[in-house]
């Protein structure tokens, strides 16, 4: 049968009702001290022994002595950031909560126009709603699908409110001025010059940032967002942070930094960072308070400014810690003036640097020694990072409190990339314009892909915005769209001791009529092994809604047939190639049973015995633990159970 239209939108209303059973025989003793439920996206179980052995990360090392740690915990399928935090936050798998990937394609929409699985309201309630409904008092700062301008906010949220203007690098061309801030500056006989800066501001007027420069032997710096004034002395070399007063967020700004040009020491440059916006909501002068003690919402990172060459890897790292000291900061100082009861916060360096640098297998492009020792020095310094923060929280930590220190998933190694929209076109499936643009008049099914899954959607008519495919014809196109990606083969050669050479991609099919119109070598021939050629089935697993795996994931938004890619691949959206060398390093989405892929679980405090938790924990099993924390009535839509009492 063809997925129809359904009542998911009051499916939704009713399971964020409060319609609540207890999972347990007995209710927990209502904790005194804040429950704080921290998240380190993309720190994964094997790396956090990995570098735990290798001495990086000594305070989770003494965490672990000291409380209880799971040793076989699964995130749900799919193993992304918004579906698993979606998950940790509900305790309901992707069928309920209705974030079925990181992005994905709406019902009754036109093909290709996607959704972020961050910006939705849960399909159920959250349990920092819940817990406030239930009166207490709840917390976020910067955790995923925590937006508080959605319908299940916690008391007090600190959110981001998205990029609104990207990083540049500006070439200063400086003029001389004779205004009123010359004498502001008193500069007396001194010349001074100016030079300014256009931001284009998302949804916004255009601003403009004023450089002021004195012409002398050691020149003096001034900056304002106003052309009247002559703002405040900076310095080269320096950090600054400007703000902005937009009408939309309750903050808004970026960091700037003055440069010498690295090719020409007497041009000066101006790094202007990413332009956030942000969202601070809470009772009485909540918004007031933060935007006063700690300012705008920072930038995570600047990784495409240093992919560039914009900023050096000293300046990358050093935004990189600006952002987590300033969650541990925010976070810190709501639980000790603001007393919630539930706290949920939120760290995205190690996913940041694991996406970009994962460079660890011999098949992936750009093995080389000298290459993987640059990459593993940038992976350990975010895992540097992320131990600092849980040493800060280790030590904020009162005897009263309990943290549950938690990540969504772990990251694979990636060598290659494919693309099902482009496997899609060359069946015909999907129809591109003149413009290269996807055609919806003509396109029978398009894919909306996130790491290593992609959803493939049929564009159905009655269901789809301008759908054409028939409800007879429903199965049948289906059935194509199955048995493209069930028979889809790559050649690797395949070594015979795989801890020495892996298994590294030589080439692979990328035309119609199957003959090799490319071919790729890497690593260096040195690594490869010519021993046995063998064949890759990328597409790892093609679920359909009438297969036992589907029915997790069996929502809305969710594709009709469902791609889940093999060990080393990834899934391009709007990759042109079918199959190519992958610019991603890491990534994750697949099976969650995968060992690479297995998340992190730490648990202290007063209610939570201390030592290893061997027995099977999975992702929806947080939020009902918590309940049982907080002595609360658990939701009926909650999937996990209580962790600590089933010990």
């Amino acid at each position: 049968m063809f997925k129809p239209i359904s009542m998911f939108i009051m499916i939704s209303i009713l399971c964020s009702m409060t319609i609540t059973t207890n999972h347990s025989s007995s209710k927990a003793t209502e904790t005194t001290g804040t429950i704080s439920v921290v998240s380190f996206d993309g720190l994964g179980y094997e790396d956090a022994q990995r570098y735990i052995g290798k001495g990086i990360m000594p305070n989770l090392e003494k965490f672990q002595q000291q409380a209880a740690y799971a040793t076989d915990f699964v995130t749900i399928t799919p193993s992304l950031t918004a579906p698993s935090h979606a998950a940790m936050s509900t305790g309901a798998g992707p069928s309920k909560t209705g974030i079925v990937s990181n992005h994905f394609h709406s019902l009754g929409e036109k093909v290709k126009d996607d959704q972020s699985g961050f910006a939705q309201t849960l399909g159920a309630t959250p349990i920092w709603k819940e817990a406030r409904n239930q009166g207490k008092i709840t917390a976020t700062v910067s955790f995923p699908d925590s937006n508080p301008d959605n319908a299940s906010a916690a008391t007090y949220a600190v959110y981001s409110g998205g990029t609104l203007a990207d990083s540049k690098l500006h070439n200063l061309k400086f003029s001389v001025v004779d205004d009123e801030r010359v004498e502001q500056i008193n500069a007396g006989s001194v010349k001074v010059e100016e030079a300014v800066i256009s931001l284009d501001i998302k949804k916004s007027p255009a601003k403009q940032l004023y450089i002021l420069r004195t012409d002398e032997k050691e020149s003096k710096y001034y900056m304002s967002m106003d052309r009247k004034d002559m703002g405040e002395e900076v310095s080269p070399n320096n950090w600054i942070a400007v703000a902005l007063n937009l009408h939309n967020f309750d903050s808004a700004g970026f960091y700037v930094k003055l440069k010498r040009n690295p090719e020409n020491n007497e041009e000066l440059q101006l790094f202007q960072g990413t332009v956030m916006g942000g969202l601070y909501r809470g009772p009485g002068k909540f918004a007031e308070e933060i935007q006063s003690e700690f300012g705008f919402y920072p930038a995570a990172d600047e990784i495409e400014a240093f992919k560039n060459g914009d900023i050096t890897r000293e300046e990358y790292e050093q935004v990189g810690e600006r952002f987590t000291n300033w969650v541990t900061d925010v976070s810190f100082h709501i639980k000790e003036n603001y007393r919630p009861d539930l706290l949920f916060y939120y760290y995205s360096v190690v996913d940041n640097e694991l996406h970009e640098f994962l460079l660890r297998e011999p098949a992936q492009p750009g093995y080389q020694l000298a290459n993987v020792l640059e990459k593993e020095e940038y992976v350990s310094w975010a895992f540097g990072q992320a131990d600092r923060a849980i040493g800060r929280i280790k030590n904020n930590q009162n005897p009263e409190d309990h943290v549950l220190i938690v990540s969504d998933h772990g990251l694979e190694p990636i060598h290659t990339r494919l693309s099902p929209n482009k496997e899609l076109e060359k069946a015909g499936l999907l129809v591109k314009d003149q413009e290269g643009n996807i055609d919806a008049s003509k396109t029978k099914a398009y894919a909306e892909a996130s790491g290593t899954i992609a959803h493939v959607y049929v564009n159905l008519k009655g269901r789809e915005k301008k759908g054409i495919v028939k409800e007879e014809e429903y199965e049948q196109v289906k059935k194509e769209i199955v048995s493209i990606f069930k028979d889809k083969t790559v050649f690797t050669a395949l070594s015979q001791n795989p801890e020495k050479v892996a298994h590294p991609i030589l080439r692979w099919l990328t035309s119609k009529n199957e003959k090799f119109n490319k071919v790729y070598m890497y690593p260096s021939l040195s690594v490869l092994s010519s021993e046995k050629q063998s064949e890759v089935y990328p597409y790892e697993t093609i679920w359909t809604e009438d297969q036992e795996g589907y029915a997790a994931l069996n929502n809305n938004n969710s594709g009709d047939v469902f791609l889940s890619a093999a060990p080393g691949f990834i899934m391009g959206k709007d990759a042109k190639i079918a199959v190519e060398p992958t610019q991603e390093l890491g990534s994750h989405g697949g099976n969650p049973e995968r060992s690479t892929l297995r998340p992190i679980l730490y648990g202290s405090g007063p209610m939570i015995p201390p030592g290893e938790m061997s027995e099977r924990i999975t992702m929806t099993d947080i939020a009902p633990s918590v309940y049982e924390l907080l002595g609360l009535r658990v939701p009926d839509f909650v999937e996990g159970e209580v962790i600590w009492s089933e010990r």
